[in-house]
């Protein structure tokens, strides 16, 4: 009886690649988009342009795979019809599967809006806003699923009094108290 012989290199490395295109097949098909709420907002500059601010989202990543937030543009609209100055940035971040994550989002809210923004929300404790855009995203460490231009479509609210304090303290005039 002859010995076996040991699979040749060419089928392991074809089985790798079957086993990687069938898991970039699926992953696409399986896909739960992460969940976010508002963690927290930071004042980090105050300059001629307006007030920045870094915006701390909770991201849950349901699915049984990393994800990677490689770009992110995007219009932020605050109080339902300001249009911020539009946001692109490359966090390059990993939301790690089955876990909840920070995502650092940098805004700029600018001078002349922050009082209007403040006058219209006078009456109420939250200020809306919506974000639109697209982010490209890689599923999974391992074999690098890439998917471009992932439509965004996120509605939130953030506290009033959070844009209040940060006018505050940026800004002494008394127009903000």
């Amino acid at each position: 009886m002859p010995a076996r012989t040991p699979p040749s290199r060419p089928s392991r490395w074809t089985a790798r690649i079957l086993v990687g295109l069938a898991m970039a097949l699926a992953t696409p098909a399986c896909v739960s988009k992460p969940t976010m709420e508002l963690h927290d907002a930071r004042v980090q500059t105050a300059s001629p342009a307006g007030i920045g601010m870094d915006v701390y989202l909770k991201v849950r990543n349901k699915n049984r795979f990393d994800i990677q937030v490689r770009n992110v543009r995007v219009d932020v609209t605050i109080a339902s019809r300001h249009r911020l100055p539009p946001v692109q940035f490359s966090p390059n971040q990993w939301l790690r599967s089955k876990s909840t994550s920070l995502v650092r989002v940098p805004m700029i809210i600018p001078w002349p809006m922050v009082p209007v923004v403040l006058a219209e929300s006078a009456r109420s404790p939250m200020i809306p806003y919506r974000v639109r855009g697209a982010v490209d995203v890689t599923g999974t460490s391992s074999f690098r699923v890439k998917k471009n231009n992932h439509p965004v479509d996120e509605s939130g609210q953030i506290p009033r009094q959070a844009l209040l304090m940060a006018a505050q303290s940026l800004n002494p005039f008394p127009i903000f108290r």
